[in-house]
């Protein structure tokens, strides 16, 4: 790095700034010009209801691909009830078991309520000696040597 007129500022050469500089620029103008293209096209204000509107005057009603006869309508008909007794009896029978477990888990535990440190503490741990002394400390003795 050489000590320019710039200082110690290590600066591209002036060619390649200029270059740089001039694609920016013919990238504007197009960008201007490609914009100014489509605002002056001859297509008409969107409509407020757009094509969708126009679409559901003419839509079909949809159909089944496949056409089943009526007996086979009326089989599966029947089907489907009896499937929904079974399930009903399941349903019940999965209700039962589940108000007899939350039975079971409404009943209060016998365990003697614990303290977190309590619960946490493992038996071969030492009792954590006492933050404040057993008595307080006296006040300090009203005369004193010192000076001030």
């Amino acid at each position: 790095m050489a000590w320019t007129q710039n200082g110690p500022v290590s600066v591209p050469p002036q060619t390649a700034v200029y270059f740089i500089a001039a694609l920016v620029a013919v990238l504007a103008v197009a960008g201007a010009g490609l914009g100014f293209r489509a605002a002056s096209r001859e297509s008409g204000r969107p409509s407020l209801g757009g094509e969708a509107a126009s679409v559901v005057d003419d839509a079909v009603l949809a159909r089944p691909i496949v056409v089943t006869p009526a007996e086979l309508q009326q089989t599966a008909v029947a089907a489907a009830a009896a499937s929904n007794a079974a399930q009903a009896g399941a349903t019940n029978a999965i209700a039962a078991e589940t108000a007899a477990a939350q039975e079971v888990q409404a009943k209060p535990s016998k365990t003697p309520t614990l303290s977190p440190d309590e619960i946490l503490t493992s038996p071969t741990e030492k009792p954590q000696a006492a933050a404040k002394p057993a008595q307080d400390e006296g006040a300090p003795p009203s005369a004193s040597d010192v000076p001030f």
